[in-house]
């Protein structure tokens, strides 16, 4: 049933009084999850339900509904464990947007929070451009959510940019960043040894294998952009004015520099494999003269990681690992529960968004960017 937003708190503490005959109950935070669209309602309800029995706290979803009349309406329940016989543990509101009432959205969030609580934004799914909404939540959120896997490959830019602009003031977290965490630890292996360290600066590719992606035109997609971004940060690359070409095989690379100034190409290659999403790695590889190091899915199981290298001089030891699926209930709780300022991930964004600048430049700087 739809309420208006000035009966949602009479009607919270009537399911409360139902189930505790009290409205006192603890609560952490509030989290707001914004969809730009319906579409993204599901894969949000499904993350949000098991956090909630994990955390008190709030939950707003705020759920837009283009090209109709302007108006807000509200639906609340109370979200229950399952585990403790439906046990009531976190206030759960919806907010159906309508039409131009998305500009209204603010200050209806504002109405909806109590108290010093922090407030936690869930960007779900692409950044529109010019989208004075996202600043406004921004502003008002200690700790901003994206999930940068859903968007293009231009937004990296506009992620940096808002990074940059609130790092003083809230948190910026990235799902896309949690997702390559092992990725990063597997290739972070290889330089364990010190004989594999020292070859370090000797490096001058790397490759980046991934799925296709359906009907997008980005020459990478962001997860593999974000990963080439940290290991240019930890090799010392630069990627300021990045140029870009196609080579036979299709892949797309984009040459960056060695700290001596000698060039170092990031190679992108879509290749298909089975079972792996649209947009996801299969394959990092870095090699220079006399090293190749590499971390794959195998291909038999893309659950399966293997890593394996050559360096001249050492022994590097092959071996397999079997990870579990990337699922988002367990990225976003992994999220909330470090909400901290992260520099390596804002210096490994900052490298991403300039690494691509050329091929993906935000709406009104193309030209620029071609010169």
């Amino acid at each position: 049933m739809s309420i208006a937003l000035d009966q949602v708190e009479p009607e919270l503490a009537r399911l409360w009084a139902e189930h505790r005959a009290r409205d006192a109950h603890p609560r952490t935070l509030d989290l707001v999850a914004f969809c730009a669209t319906p579409d993204e309602l599901p894969r949000v309800r499904a993350a949000l339900a098991p956090l909630a029995s994990k955390r008190p706290c709030r939950t707003l979803t705020v759920v837009c509904y283009p090209a109709e009349a302007p108006s807000i309406t509200a639906r609340v329940a109370l979200h229950v464990d399952t585990a403790r016989r439906s046990e009531p543990v976190g206030d759960d509101v919806s907010l159906d947007v309508r039409g131009t009432a998305r500009s209204w959205v603010p200050s209806a969030v504002r109405q909806l929070r109590r108290g010093d609580l922090p407030m936690h934004l869930w960007w779900a799914g692409d950044l529109p451009d010019d989208d004075r909404l996202f600043d406004q939540l921004t502003e008002d959120a200690d700790v901003t959510i994206v999930h940068s896997a859903d968007m293009d490959l231009r937004d990296l830019e506009q992620l940096r940019r808002v990074q940059a602009w609130r790092s003083e003031a809230s948190v910026f977290l990235d799902l896309n960043w949690v997702r390559l965490a092992l990725w990063q630890e597997l290739v972070a292996r290889f330089f364990d040894d010190e004989a594999v360290a020292a070859v370090i600066p000797t490096l001058d590719t790397v490759s980046l294998g991934f799925a296709p992606r359906p009907g997008s035109s980005d020459p990478a997609p962001t997860q593999a952009a974000l990963l080439a971004g940290w290991i240019t940060v930890c090799t010392g690359w630069s990627a300021e004015d990045a140029t870009w070409s196609t080579e036979a095989d299709g892949a797309r690379v984009a040459t960056a520099r060695r700290a001596d100034g000698s060039p170092a190409r990031v190679r992108f290659l879509e290749d298909d494999r089975p079972g792996v999403y649209p947009g996801a790695l299969h394959t990092v590889a870095l090699s220079g003269v006399g090293v190749k190091l590499e971390v794959a899915r195998a291909i038999e199981d893309p659950r399966v990681l293997c890593w394996s290298g050559e360096v001249a001089g050492a022994c590097v030891p092959s071996q397999c690992i079997r990870v579990g699926a990337p699922e988002e209930p367990r990225m976003l709780a992994r999220a909330l529960d470090r909400p901290a300022r992260d520099p390596l991930f804002e210096r490994s964004l900052a490298a991403a968004a300039a690494l691509t600048r050329a091929v993906a430049p935000l709406r009104g700087e193309e030209a620029t960017a071609e010169k």
